[in-house]
């Protein structure tokens, strides 16, 4: 008879698998809590202290960690030797080992203390997995339940004959998670959550195949860490682009940081629109107003339920992609009109923790960084001899929000509920602030009494003495510049309130 060891923390699917295994005449070899359920489904199952003859130790700690255990998971059955240690052990070999491990991360999440954290570190289940993968020549392991499905398919293709490379890709699943496991607990213990780890790993598993990358001639996919859920759910629409997933987090990061019902237009990557308003309509058909040309084929996000009239309103030109808390009957039925329309639902929060650590490919190794969040007024500091209007410091606060998701250097006009006009990724910050005046033009967007916000200092006078010719009456900036004085000086001169808020917003 052939033999399977089973030790899962995640039960998903293991009814179906153990049935299954019986059915195809596998000995079931279990732990504690995973023998009671193949036990209750009325299944057979010999329990591990039947072959090691010791009952767990130490609450649990010690269950497996026995060469009863170890070796019919470790015989090399090419060598005689190997077969000959089995025979005095009494033991015949493994042919199947299916282990999940402790939720250390998922732990983590919740909260759990130092103390509580050590009794989710898996001790038995990584040593099972390893030897399993290093013995994968005849022995099969399996770490997912989304694997099961798959393993049933190829043993009903190939019985006891699975082929060598199927055997080491699961193996070398295996190795991959261990190692994530291992260094996610290192991490953690390590404090590396508030410095730069020693070592840095990532574990993320497939998720999306796309059509292809930025451009046609690329491939693409998207894959998602271990035990993390996708950050939206499509409704309708073809599959998402790379370049929609890109707009898509921009879109929901940046309605995210408002309370008032707000509605935000992106495109490549950069807001392109943005208002508050009374309603969700009223923000939506506002932010349009923005730039009109450009928000053709955008992507909206939105911060509340998608209602009727909003959906009438957004079906009135192309889009990509609509993201949004959720969506109304009335709504889904007149958007889903269009076929090709990508409708998403998502939950609208408090995205800083969500999106703590950023991480790039760069020169073949990696940066990574904590995710420029929203700072808080504790440090802005008035500089000029005008003092800004309440009416100002609300167009400020909105200006200073929305600049830091526009691509350096990044100028932004706004009043107190709506983005005026947009100046992004320009190498000069004068040309950024011209052609956000020259958006806003275009636009027919007063900007008389406007506010400007800069995603960083103004190194001359020039960026200055261009929002005044426009009609900017406030400036809301880092500071920090050899020639601060000199842009001071240009503020008073022309009358303008101008705040430093001594945090730069790069976004490149």
């Amino acid at each position: 008879m052939k033999r399977a060891f089973i030790s899962v923390w995640d039960k998903t699917g293991l009814n179906e698998l153990a049935g299954y295994l019986h059915a195809h005449d596998f000995e079931l070899i279990s732990t504690g809590g995973t023998a009671k359920a193949i036990e209750s489904w009325g299944l057979p199952v010999m329990r591990v202290e039947e072959i090691t003859g010791q009952p767990a130790l130490m609450d649990g700690r010690v269950k497996t960690v026995d060469l009863r255990i170890f070796g019919p998971i470790l015989a090399d059955l090419d060598k005689p030797g190997h077969a000959q240690d089995l025979a005095q052990l009494g033991q015949a070999p493994m042919n199947l080992v299916v282990v999940n491990l402790y939720p250390f991360q998922e732990m983590v999440q919740k909260g759990l203390c130092h103390e509580e954290l050590l009794e989710y570190i898996d001790i038995g289940g990584p040593s099972l997995l390893r030897a399993a993968a290093k013995n994968y020549k005849h022995v099969l392991v399996l770490h997912r339940p989304d694997q099961y499905a798959d393993f049933q398919k190829l043993y009903e293709e190939y019985g006891d004959d699975i082929p060598q490379p199927q055997r080491k890709a699961l193996a070398v699943e295996v190795f991959q998670h261990t190692a994530a496991y291992d260094a996610r607990i290192s991490e953690v213990f390590s404090g590396a959550g508030e410095s730069s780890p020693g070592t840095f790993k990532i574990e993320a598993i497939h998720a999306q195949n796309l059509r292809y990358g930025e451009n046609p001639h690329q491939q693409a996919a998207f894959y998602l860490p271990k035990g993390v859920e996708p950050p939206w759910k499509q409704l309708h629409g073809k599959e998402l682009s790379f370049n929609n997933y890109a707009d898509l987090e921009a879109a929901g990061r940046i309605v995210a940081e408002f309370e008032q019902p707000a509605a935000v237009i992106v495109k490549h990557g950069n807001p392109c629109g943005f208002a508050i308003g009374k309603d969700l309509a009223q923000a939506y058909r506002r932010a349009l107003t923005t730039d009109p040309l450009s928000s053709f084929g955008g992507i909206v996000g939105l911060n509340r339920t998608v209602d009727e009239e909003t959906a009438h309103a957004m079906a009135e030109i192309f889009l990509e992609c609509i993201i949004a808390p959720s969506f109304s009957s009335e709504a889904l039925n007149r958007l889903t009109r269009k076929k090709n329309l990508r409708l998403l639902e998502s939950a609208v929060s408090d995205t800083q923790g969500a999106y703590s650590r950023e991480v790039r490919t760069v020169a073949g190794g990696y940066l990574i960084q904590q995710t420029d969040s929203s700072q808080g007024e504790e440090s802005w500091e008035i500089v000029s001899n005008v003092k800004p209007s309440s009416k100002q410091m609300h167009a400020m606060r909105l200006g200073w929000k929305l600049v830091r998701f526009v691509k350096s250097n990044a100028i932004v006009f706004t009043n107190d509920i709506q983005l005026l006009g947009v100046g992004a990724g320009q190498m000069s910050r004068v040309d950024s602030v011209t052609l956000a005046g020259m958006k806003a033009g275009k636009a027919q967007l007063e900007l008389t009494d406007a506010v400007m916000a800069s995603d960083a200092f103004f190194p001359f006078p020039d960026g200055i003495e261009e929002a005044a010719r426009l009609g900017v009456k406030a400036v809301i900036q880092p500071g920090g510049s050899v020639r601060d004085e000199a842009v001071i000086d240009a503020a008073n001169t022309h009358r303008m309130a101008m705040i430093f808020t001594h945090t730069r917003h790069f976004r490149h």
